[in-house]
């Protein structure tokens, strides 16, 4: 028997997406048959999204980590001198 562990996870996996799935499908119920679910959704997501979506980061500027290449380049060109 040829045993991958990987394929091993992958299908755990596959089986608790599926469970998953169904458990929630089982959850919501059947969709009634007047209901216009997919028009409302389809429609909230083709409107065009207001200019102030995303909100703006208050505050300084985020510190940069670390070193630029211009800096590393110097900084070496120093040392070799």
């Amino acid at each position: 028997m040829n045993f991958n562990f990987f394929t091993w996870i992958r299908e755990g996996v596959r089986q608790s997406v599926l469970l998953g799935v169904s458990d929630a499908v089982e959850n919501l119920g059947a969709p009634r048959e007047n209901d216009d679910v997919q028009h409302r959704l389809m429609a909230f997501l083709q409107r065009e999204p207001s200019v102030n979506a995303a909100p703006k980061l208050a505050g300084p500027p985020r510190k940069k980590l670390g070193r630029t290449l211009e800096q590393i380049q110097a900084s070496t060109g120093k040392a070799a001198s």
